[in-house]
């Protein structure tokens, strides 16, 4: 799952309040603070042994509970845009690969009718001698003279797909892209409320020893712990995006 962008504001000030369930204030913390908290920069080593690395930044799953809005881009539109990009890379290489071979010199394959030593002779087909085919080899079958001169020698220089597969292949890719870009935007349409969801999520406070959140009485969520899928939902809920609680799990 894509990390959070969320940007912790300070704590609301004010006396710290106590958690309702241990009704102590030894391990809470702003739920802003333990969001960035969780937060951890780690080095991975490149897999194809070239011992180049890398660093990314990962949320770990309570960071990803106390998130106050889902990922941006979800994982739909990532497949999506991957599988449109690829595409598009896939109809780009068979376009070109197409024109080159259209305009390349044609190459014949090899004529491996008679020669025309063994269709002139008088007795061919019927009763050419076989002792004449060099190495004893058996006859082969024969090939009559109108159909040797007939017969077109076919191209040795056929593209990979066809022009119009190209065009086809392109066809799929913009069409997996537009289709990328349209849930993208429908996604932020749908976060249009994570200002408000930010509001109340900076009064939140989170205890470490009862794993609960809770705020203030100023915010008029009630007095009571909430475990970590209900504090999603009402933060969530007052962004305007509350059905999407249940599909980010942690």
């Amino acid at each position: 799952m894509p990390i959070n962008d969320a940007v912790p504001a300070p704590p609301p000030r004010g006396p710290l309040p106590p958690c309702p369930g241990c009704a102590l204030t030894d391990q809470v913390r702003s739920v802003p603070a333990v969001h960035l908290g969780e937060r951890r920069t780690v080095t991975v080593r490149s897999s194809d042994g070239d011992g180049r690395t890398r660093t990314r930044e990962e949320l770990s799953a309570l960071g990803r509970a106390l998130a106050p809005a889902p990922p941006a881009v979800g994982a739909v539109v990532q497949a999506l845009a991957t599988l449109g990009f690829a595409t598009l890379l896939g109809a780009v290489f068979t376009f070109f690969q197409g024109n080159a071979a259209r305009d390349a010199p044609v190459r014949r394959q090899p004529d491996l009718s008679p020669p025309d030593w063994v269709t002139k002779h008088p007795g061919f087909p019927n009763d050419f001698p076989t002792d004449l085919l060099p190495g004893g080899l058996p006859k082969a079958d024969p090939v009559s003279p109108a159909a040797h001169a007939a017969a077109p020698l076919a191209d040795g220089n056929d593209a990979l797909v066809p022009l119009w597969g190209s065009y086809l292949i392109l066809a799929l890719a913009i069409a997996l892209l537009a289709g990328a870009t349209a849930l993208f935007l429908a996604r932020r349409r749908r976060l249009a409320g994570r200002d408000r969801a930010e509001r109340l999520w900076n009064q939140a406070w989170y205890c470490a020893r009862c794993g609960t959140a809770h705020f203030p009485p100023t915010a008029g969520q009630g007095a009571g712990a909430f475990g970590l899928a209900e504090f999603r939902a009402a933060v969530w809920t007052a962004g305007g995006y509350g059905d999407l609680a249940g599909r980010y799990r942690p």
